[in-house]
């Protein structure tokens, strides 16, 4: 009986928290450039009229907030987590970052940021079900791990503002947008 006590007490004490949605669970708080980030929210990424779910995507800031306006536009380190819960072919995901930078970047910019999307859109390839891809959103550009595979980080601030904004700027899924905001 004491070692059963002792089992549930020692469970207790261990400070793992985290969060599940649609079966796929992300933890609470992420370490990005020696600071600590806190998951403002989780959502399904659902695609086509049927709804297909696609990923569970977290997003992680240094302190919550459900107004992107004001984090897209600060330079602290923020981090998209996005792990699949179907396979989805290369063409499929590259057509669907295709229209979001399209909704979601001002016709003006697209033609600076050309160039480094078109570089971003070779990291991809055929993802399966239970893989992740990690963005992380710096003042200097962005860091993407994909599958376990750290890639070149993509330059500049302006590249990690306009791909942060696919989530929330004319998002596609607005499912997905109020879930990474906390709604």
């Amino acid at each position: 009986m004491k070692s059963i006590i002792f089992s549930i007490l020692v469970l207790l004490s261990v400070n793992v928290f985290s969060a599940t949605q649609d079966g796929v669970t992300l933890p609470d708080t992420v370490k990005l450039s020696g600071k600590e980030l806190v998951l403002n929210g989780l959502g399904t990424r659902k695609a086509t009229w049927l709804g297909i779910k696609v990923y569970v995507g977290g997003l992680y800031m240094e302190k919550k907030s459900s107004d992107y306006n004001t984090f897209l536009n600060d330079k602290a380190p923020k981090q998209i987590i996005m792990k699949f819960v179907r396979d989805v072919d290369a063409d499929d995901l590259i057509g669907g970052w295709k229209e979001a930078f399209k909704n979601a970047t001002p016709k003006e910019d697209l033609p600076k940021l050309q160039e480094r999307i078109n570089t971003f859109y070779t990291y991809f390839s055929d993802i399966k079900k239970g893989q992740v891809m990690t963005f992380n959103f710096l003042a200097d550009g962005v860091e993407s791990t994909i599958n376990e595979k750290k890639l070149t980080k993509i330059e500049g601030g302006d590249f990690s503002k306009a791909m942060l904004s696919v989530w929330f700027v004319n998002a596609i899924d607005e499912g997905l947008k109020k879930g990474l905001l906390g709604l």
